[in-house]
């Protein structure tokens, strides 16, 4: 995670030299929307199920990189989690990369959305009562189409956006 938001401010550095900052960030709100959804109370004991979903705004079909979102098959990734107004810091499975694979990719059709269940508990410590906020906060990697195996170089090349939420609100209580 630290990887990519070095590489993402080193590119909007760049980019904000090249006078293309206004291009990027007219991409990020029209490609790409995210929500995350929860119930409004839980119990300290059971863990916290949301759901996240990630709309592809645009016309075209774009396959999207899973590792660092909350649609990774593991520990969600990508989130601004709260309690009470502290933030609270990651403690789910952390992955080591290596270049990534179609296999890596979910595509997602103009128009049309991916959801997933995501259990904050797997991440996060939400076993302490209180107010609690998620939000979506990352960089998603996407190409446009569908990934087809790279030929000589292994490495996709992908574009990078940030994708942000606005803030699900849920309450722990014992």
């Amino acid at each position: 995670m630290n990887t990519v938001l070095l590489i993402w401010i080193f590119l909007r550095i760049v980019m904000s030299v090249n006078g293309e900052d206004k291009k990027m960030n007219s991409l990020e709100t029209k490609l790409f929307s995210a929500s995350i959804t929860c119930q409004p109370k839980y119990k300290a004991a059971e863990h916290i199920k949301c759901s996240f979903t990630l709309t592809n705004k645009d016309t075209r079909a774009y396959s999207v990189l899973t590792s660092n979102t909350p649609l990774r098959a593991e520990s969600p990734l990508g989130l601004h989690v709260t309690r009470d107004g502290t933030k609270l810091e990651f403690r789910g499975i952390m992955q080591k990369r290596e270049y990534p694979i179609p296999r890596d990719f979910q595509i997602i059709n103009g128009g049309k959305s991916l959801s997933k269940a995501i259990d904050l508990s797997s991440g996060y410590d939400t076993t302490k009562p209180g107010m609690y906020t998620v939000a979506v906060d990352t960089y998603l990697e996407y190409v446009e189409g569908s990934v087809q195996p790279p030929t000589g170089n292994p490495e996709i090349q992908t574009k990078l956006v940030h994708l942000s939420s606005p803030p699900a609100k849920f309450q722990v209580v014992l």
